[in-house]
C-alpha cells in the first residue's frame, strides 16, 4: 500500500473518531459502550497505519537512493564523461566565446536538464544528472586468474561520483536520518502529532477526549550552492585531479551549510531544523542558560518515553564544546575521580545511547544573560527526520572585477535539498547548554 493510500486511510480514521466525539460533545454526554468500543478500535487502526507508513517510508528510501539503473550505453558514457570538458566549455562562455559541447558530456548535460524538468528545478548554468553526481561503487571479479588464483582479480569498474562525499559524510545521515534521492516533484509525507492519550476510568466515568491530529510535511526543492575560485592552470590538469579537488572544497561548502539547517534552519529557503519544529519536547537548564549535568541529558530521553516515542534510531548530537564539557564532568559530585558523564575512550556512546559531535550544532545561542553563548543538546530517534534530494547538480561560472584582476573564475554549484521532522515527538531538545 503506497503513502498516497495510506495517507486517505488515515484521514478516513481520523474523521471517523472525530465524528464520534462530536456527536457526544453536541448531545452533552458521554461516549455511550458501543462509542468506546468503535472509538478504541479506530485507534488502533490508526496506530496500525501509523507503523505501515513509517515502514513504507523507510523502503521508499532505501529504493530511493539506489544508483540508477544505467543501459550498457549509459554505462559506457557515464564512464567515458570527461568533467574538465565541462569545465572548459563553461570557462569559454565566461570569456564570451562562442563555445558548443558535444559528445558524451552534451548528453549527460541534455540527461539533466530532463531530470531538473521532471524534479521541478529552475536552474543556471549547465546540469550534470545524478549518475555523474551520485555512483555506486561496484567491484567485479574478473573472469581467469594470474599465477593460478582461481578467483581471478576483483577490480573497481565505477568511477567516484561528483559528490558522492556530500551525501555520505552528513552526521544526520549517519545518526540514522530517512533520506529520499531522486525525487520528482514535491515530497508530501503523512506528519504523525499524537494527540491526547485517555486515561483510564471507573465504569461509568466520563471519557477523555481523543483529539488526534494529522498533518502534512512538504518538502520542496531549495537551492544549497557553494563556490569555488579556480585558476585557468587549474583548467589544464586531469580530468581527475580537477574532480578531486573539487568535489572535496565543495562537498566540504555544502555540507556544512545542510549540516547548520537539519538542526538550525528555519524553512525558509533552506531546511526546516529540529531546533524550530514545533511539538519537540523541551529541557530548560536555567534562566540565563545551565552547565549540562547527567540529569538534563536524562530528562531529554525522558521527553520522549514520556510520549511513547522513544525507540528506533536514537541518539544524542551536540558540538564540540558539549563534548568536551561532559568529558570534564563527573557524574555526581563527589564521584570517583575519573567517572565521567562521557568517557574519552569511547566518546561515541553517551548514557549507553548513541552520540555524536558537529560544529554545525549551534553554540551562539541565547537564553537570558548568558550572551551568545549557548550551545544545543539534542536527543531523538533521528530515523523520524527526512532528507530530500532532487536531480543533480547544476554548475556556473562566472568571471567578476576582482576575479579578472587576479586571472581567476568562481565556479558555483547548486544542489536541490530539503529537510523536516515528521513526527515531532520523537525529539528533544535543551537549547541552553554553556559548554565554556
Amino acid at each position: 500500500m503506497k503513502l498516497k493510500q495510506l495517507q486517505e486511510k488515515r484521514g478516513s480514521l481520523m474523521k471517523q473518531v472525530r465524528e464520534t466525539l462530536d456527536l457526544a460533545n453536541t448531545e452533552a454526554r458521554a461516549l455511550t459502550a458501543d462509542e468506546q468500543t468503535k472509538l478504541t478500535s479506530y485507534e488502533s487502526e490508526i496506530d496500525g497505519v501509523d507503523s505501515t507508513l513509517q515502514a513504507e517510508m523507510r523502503q521508499l528510501a532505501r529504493e530511493s537512493q539506489n544508483a540508477p539503473q544505467l543501459s550498457q550505453k549509459e554505462e559506457r558514457e557515464v564512464n567515458i564523461f570527461d568533467f574538465t570538458r565541462v569545465l572548459n566549455h563553461l570557462h569559454r562562455s565566461a570569456k564570451g566565446s562562442l563555445t558548443v559541447l558535444d559528445g558524451y558530456e552534451a548528453e549527460m548535460i541534455q540527461e539533466g536538464e530532463r531530470e531538473a524538468r521532471s524534479a521541478g528545478v529552475q536552474a543556471g548554468g549547465i546540469l550534470l544528472p545524478r549518475m555523474i553526481v551520485r555512483r555506486e561503487n561496484r567491484d567485479i571479479t574478473a573472469t581467469g586468474g594470474t599465477s593460478g588464483d582461481q578467483g581471478g582479480l576483483t577490480i573497481a569498474t565505477e568511477k567516484r561520483g561528483l559528490l558522492d562525499d556530500f551525501f555520505n559524510s552528513s552526521i544526520m545521515s549517519s545518526l540514522g536520518s530517512t533520506r529520499f534521492e531522486g525525487l520528482q516533484g514535491n515530497l508530501d509525507l503523512p506528519r504523525i502529532l499524537a494527540g491526547t492519550d485517555p486515561a483510564g476510568k471507573a465504569e461509568n466515568g466520563t471519557s477523555d477526549e481523543v483529539s488526534p491530529t494529522f498533518a502534512m510535511l512538504s518538502l520542496t526543492p531549495k537551492r544549497l550552492p557553494a563556490f569555488i575560485d579556480i585558476s585557468e592552470r587549474l583548467l589544464v590538469q586531469s580530468s581527475s585531479v580537477v574532480q578531486s579537488f573539487l568535489s572535496s572544497h565543495l562537498t566540504a561548502q555544502m555540507g556544512a551549510v545542510r549540516e547548520k539547517a537539519f538542526f538550525h534552519g528555519g524553512g525558509t529557503n533552506e531546511a526546516q531544523g529540529i531546533a524550530g519544529t514545533a511539538g519537540i519536547g523541551s529541557v530548560a537548564g536555567g534562566t540565563n542558560g545551565l552547565a549540562p549535568t547527567r540529569a538534563n541529558l536524562i530528562a531529554l530521553r525522558g521527553k520522549l518515553d514520556d510520549v511513547n516515542a522513544y525507540g528506533g534510531a536514537t541518539a544524542y548530537a551536540s558540538n564540540s564544546q558539549i563534548r568536551d564539557k561532559l568529558l570534564n564532568t563527573p557524574r555526581q559530585s563527589g564521584g570517583v575521580e575519573g567517572n565521567y558523564i562521557l568517557s574519552d575512550t569511547n566518546m561515541g556512546i553517551l548514557l549507553g545511547e548513541r552520540a555524536a559531535w558537529s560544529n554545525a550544532i549551534s553554540r551562539t545561542l541565547v537564553k537570558g544573560t548568558s550572551g551568545a553563548a549557548c550551545s544545543a543538546i539534542f536527543f531523538g530517534n533521528f530515523a523520524d527526520y527526512i532528507e530530500a534530494y532532487w536531480g543533480g547538480v547544476s554548475l556556473e561560472m562566472v568571471r567578476d572585477k576582482t576575479n579578472a584582476i587576479t586571472g581567476l573564475y568562481t565556479l558555483v554549484a547548486s544542489v536541490y535539498y530539503d529537510g523536516g521532522v515528521v513526527r515531532p515527538k520523537s525529539f528533544a531538545a535543551m537549547l541552553d547548554a554553556l559548554g565554556a
